[in-house]
């Protein structure tokens, strides 16, 4: 029955909206209060529609036009679509007297977005549920989940968006009638482990028959046939589908159907209720629809434990849900990775518990992170040792970048949705809060065993939400900052390359004839990159590319003083990631690197002193911040109160310098490299640094 009436809502969403409130899953309406709105054409509601189940997020004007008209809109499409905006906003705007602008349709960078809470809208309102059921199923209180399965049902009409058209409206339509399906499978799944299979019988028949296709429909069909004594009907309907399948797709059904079929055969109830939980749980669910065209399998195996385990034995895993999905998102590994053999075997032992700690799924979820400056290899590295384990973790790996292409951090929220998402299908509503994500992202991760990678974190706090609670899981994070105060945490950091593992990894790049063609010229190379593996990665993309070139050639280019700019092809350049990473250091932090980064004494580190005088403050604060920017990979220090800067960095330091705002004295030349003894009296401020003889960038060690 459809409740998504003013009356029926029964929700005080008082907000800057004025409690305005809008229906979609069934006609499109709207009131503010107990008045109900004109919404104008059927175009015009279309747009408001269109808005509307993007939930806040902002609409391009080029895909509504798309959207509403397809692919040959008319000539004032964008004309009109203005038209209607402003039609509707003088239905949802309330003028505050102040002369502000739109605060309900607003427009930002040429697109338009809806601000209404997520409860104002009947969609908001059942993913809202529908999330707190998967909760409640999660902590064993079916009840609970019924009910509030019901209630997000009964939101529903006939038909979403009825009465609209356009191709936009009929995908939206499309989407949300999966995820009306995949709620109603999982609350007759729930009604099934309640004990009333004999009452769901008829509906469970009526939706396998319109969707013959979806497994699960047919496989909570069939275990309400076998708890109601009709062990017959059950394998008719496994017959039916397995026969449905093998002409559409040409595959098998899958493994729940399988356990339950066989079940019958041997004179059991196996696959129907087991000692993991209830029939209809959400621990023995697969919610798989028709697979995609071009993919097969015979069964969907069961989960296996560790290489060289049987399964089901003592030492192998204990049981997971099910219902889980097996993402495997790691990217692809790099052909000619070299090198890193001792972080490399940390890396595995830890996240194994090879480490000399208890094995895989008897102990907390490991947590790992990769530290070290722009370009040094932590992605490659992560992604290699991700590869290397993932047989320990047969339940999937997760892998999101929280660099968005901007520079800027990707939000926890998102990748909680992408993980979900992942994890229980596109079809499954998403909380809307993050921790409410996280809470059930964590339930979903609770008996399996997935390995989560993490690349490229800017904020330790961006963190905690991602990370994995469940035994046998375990997390890879990679980042510039060393998360010290990360709990539990292991840290590798990564260093540059040494000479010999620069000169191994180019023979693999470069081929090794060509190594040994040019011996002098490649140790030079190798030097000349700093042993930075973005470098040495960007010259063996020009020399595999320039075959009749001398490696001397290349090594020429680098002597001279746009070393920076020659380290660039396509769109590698060390330049660009050093920069963009100093965009993401703390504003009051750029100054003092790019200042710092100039001293070298005679041994080529400095200390604090140095660092006082040059910034003029004193050294217990010149200290912290060297050991700040130490924390954030800019520095290095290899013993208490000494610091050194790659020789790139220093190069980019002295670009900074150069390229900079504002005027400088005298002393405050960038291409210097300043030195001041590291008992000089700070009170003496800048005037005691001075330029070595014979001072100059020399190599990039």
């Amino acid at each position: 029955m459809f409740a998504g009436t003013y009356e029926a809502w029964g929700h005080d969403m008082t907000t800057g909206a004025k409690t305005l409130r809008f229906t979609l899953l069934g006609p499109l309406r709207a009131w503010r209060g107990p008045q109900e709105l004109e919404l104008g054409s059927r175009q015009q509601r279309t747009l408001l529609a269109l808005l509307l189940v993007r939930q806040g997020r902002p609409a391009p004007v080029d895909a509504l036009v798309a959207d509403i008209w397809g692919e040959r809109p008319p000539a004032r499409a964008v004309g009109s679509l203005r038209t209607y905006v402003s039609r509707l906003r003088k239905e949802l705007e309330i003028p505050d007297g102040a002369g502000g602008g739109p605060r309900v349709l607003v427009s930002e960078h040429g697109a338009y977005a809806l601000r209404v809470p997520a409860e104002a809208v009947d969609l908001g309102l059942f993913g809202r549920d529908v999330a707190a059921a998967d909760l409640a199923r999660a902590a064993r209180r079916p009840e609970e989940a019924r009910t509030l399965l019901r209630n997000a049902l009964a939101l529903w009409g006939d038909e979403p968006l009825a009465g609209l058209g356009g191709p936009g409206v009929e995908a939206e339509r499309s989407r949300l009638e999966g995820q009306r399906l995949a709620a109603l499978e999982t609350r007759l799944a729930v009604d099934v482990e309640l004990g009333e299979h004999i009452a769901v019988l008829a509906e469970l028949r009526a939706l396998a028959e319109r969707h013959p296709l979806r497994e699960r429909l047919s496989s909570l069909l069939m275990r309400a046939y076998v708890l109601s004594g009709q062990g017959g009907e059950a394998l008719a309907v496994h017959e039916r589908t397995r026969r449905l399948l093998a002409a559409e797709f040409g595959i098998d059904p899958g493994h729940e159907m399988a356990a339950i079929a066989e079940g019958i055969t041997s004179g059991g109830t196996a696959g129907v209720t087991g000692s993991g939980g209830a029939a209809g749980d959400p621990a023995h669910e697969v919610p798989r629809d028709a697979p995609t065209a071009g993919t097969a399998r015979t069964g969907l195996p069961a989960r296996a434990g560790l290489p060289g385990q049987g399964r089901g034995g003592p030492a192998g895993p204990e049981p997971v849900p099910d219902g889980l999905r097996r993402p495997a998102q790691i990217p692809r590994d790099l052909a000619d990775f070299t090198g890193r053999d001792e972080a490399l075997a940390q890396l595995t032992g830890e996240l194994t518990g090879a480490a000399g700690r208890e094995p895989a799924g008897a102990r907390p979820a490991s947590v790992v992170v990769v530290s070290g400056s722009t370009g040094v290899g932590k992605s490659a590295l992560a992604v290699h040792a991700a590869h290397r384990v993932r047989g320990h973790f047969p339940d999937g790996q997760l892998y999101a970048d929280l660099r968005a292409p901007d520079g800027g951090a990707v939000h926890p929220a998102v990748v909680l949705e992408s993980f979900l998402r992942a994890l229980r299908g596109s079809d499954r509503p998403v909380p809307e809060r993050q921790s409410e994500r996280a809470a059930l992202y964590r339930s979903e991760l609770a008996e399996a065993r997935v390995l989560v990678v993490l690349d490229n974190v800017a904020d330790p706090a961006a963190v905690d939400a991602l990370l994995p609670g469940g035994p046998g899981c375990a997390a890879l994070i990679t980042s510039t900052a060393r998360f010290s105060g990360l709990a539990g945490a292991r840290h590798t950091h990564l260093g540059a390359l040494s000479r010999a593992e620069a000169l191994s990894w180019l023979r693999t790049a470069i081929g090794a004839e060509r190594v040994a063609a040019e011996p002098e010229a490649c140790v030079e190379l190798a030097d000349r990159c700093g042993g930075l593996p973005l470098a040495l990665r960007i010259v063996a993309m020009r020399l595999a590319t320039r075959p009749s070139w001398a490696v001397a050639s290349v090594v020429a280019a680098l002597r001279g003083p746009q070393r920076l700019t020659a380290l660039s092809i396509a769109d590698l350049s060390v330049h660009e990631a050093f920069r963009r990473e100093y965009g993401r250091l703390p504003a009051a932090l750029r100054p003092v690197f790019a200042r710092v980064a100039l001293l070298r004494e005679p041994d080529g580190q400095f200390g604090p002193t140095a660092v006082a005088l040059a910034l003029g403050v004193p050294a217990g604060e010149a200290r912290a911040l060297c050991e700040e920017l130490v924390d954030r990979s800019w520095l290095e220090s290899a013993r208490p109160g000494r610091y050194h800067v790659h020789g790139l960095l220093r190069e980019f330091a002295v670009s900074v310098q150069r390229d900079g705002p504002g005027p400088r004295s005298d002393g405050e030349r960038p291409a210097a490299v300043l030195f001041a003894p590291d008992g000089a009296d700070p009170s003496l401020g800048s005037r005691s640094l001075r330029r070595p003889r014979g001072t100059g960038e020399g190599l990039a060690s």
